[in-house]
């Protein structure tokens, strides 16, 4: 009979430690979504740690494009092989309580977000590939990506959180219910947020080319605390399924990485102001965002079509015609801010 965590040498606290850490990652079942997570843990380390050590090494290491490669890897590897997961539970994610199990479906879309952070590393990585979006055909690839990535939101499955909220009696215990309550209502509002700001507005000001060196630097520490809310956040939900942490200590460490990306929006906060008209762009669709995805769409559409003709420099007055008074006169050629 082979050693095991009660027995023998295993059973002393340093050895039962290295043991259970060991089966974490090296265990037969789920090999390959163990080992791909590690990957993963692996490189976030070597990144955080070459950012502040070195950032023109971190520029160069290739973990700019190699982290959230395996992020959106390790996520599709996640949607093939945890098929078990409950598949039916009123679009109830899972993740924000301490009695559920994740649902099938928000680990398959965990791959959607997940390929958008892809987008946007790779996006920001180098002048050239920015300049490479530039050429056909991949301007196409670019103006879906920068425009309409809620257009393609439909080929994955969708969780709400009104669902978790509306189920926290069966959810979450009476002790926790209270904080898992608050917790999921910020983490609503912060991903509206996230949703208009870092997807939608970092996308815009790099589109025009708008993105300064300095404000480049602090994106990627944003993107950097990004990737921990979208991928290391599913490794602490397996961490507290093994009871290593509490449900409380686990989301408070999720909350953490996500309302640290404020820390970046603070160091770059007068791109907003530079690029108010953008800011307002975004506003407008913050304000459609609790609309039906058709509205939301045709307005991106139309986003995308004036962002077009101010990268190219083509007259926007026929365009400003169109539109109301107000808008027309937000968005006339004297009013929009110099692409640098």
């Amino acid at each position: 009979m082979g050693l095991t965590p009660e027995t023998g040498f295993w059973s002393y606290a340093p050895q039962r430690y290295l043991y259970f850490n060991a089966m974490l990652f090296f265990s037969p079942k789920f090999f390959i979504h163990r080992i791909a997570g590690l990957m993963y843990l692996l490189q976030y380390a070597s990144a955080f740690f070459l950012y502040f050590w070195s950032y023109p090494k971190y520029l160069s290491s290739g973990l700019v494009w190699t982290l959230p490669l395996t992020g959106f890897l390790q996520s599709v590897i996640a949607a093939q092989t945890f098929t078990f997961l409950p598949k039916g539970r009123n679009n109830d994610p899972g993740y924000y309580s301490d009695k559920s199990t994740l649902s099938y479906p928000f680990v398959v879309e965990n791959s959607f977000f997940s390929l958008l952070a892809l987008f946007q590393w790779v996006y920001y990585y180098k002048h050239s590939i920015y300049m490479l979006f530039r050429t056909t055909p991949l301007t196409i690839v670019e103006n879906v990506f920068t425009f309409l990535p809620y257009a393609f939101r439909p080929l994955w499955p969708k969780t709400h959180f009104r669902d978790s909220l509306k189920l926290s009696e069966k959810n979450k215990t009476q002790k926790n219910r209270l904080f898992f309550i608050t917790v999921t209502w910020i983490t609503k509002v912060f991903y509206i947020w996230a949703k208009h700001y870092i997807g939608y507005f970092l996308n815009y000001i790099r589109f025009l080319d708008r993105v300064t060196e300095e404000q480049r630097y602090h994106v990627f520490l944003l993107m950097t605390f990004g990737a921990f809310a979208t991928t290391i956040s599913m490794f602490l939900h397996t961490l507290k399924f093994k009871k290593y942490m509490g449900p409380k200590t686990s989301y408070v460490i999720y909350m953490v990485s996500y309302l640290a990306t404020f820390y970046s929006f603070a160091r770059i906060s007068s791109a907003f102001v530079i690029n108010w008209d953008i800011s307002l762009i975004c506003a407008v669709g913050l304000a459609l965002n609790f609309l039906s995805l058709r509205v939301q769409v045709a307005y991106q559409i139309f986003v995308m079509i004036l962002l077009n003709c101010m990268r190219l420099g083509v007259p926007l007055s026929a365009f400003t015609n169109v539109l109301p008074p107000v808008v027309s006169s937000t968005f006339s050629p004297a009013a929009i801010p110099i692409s640098h």
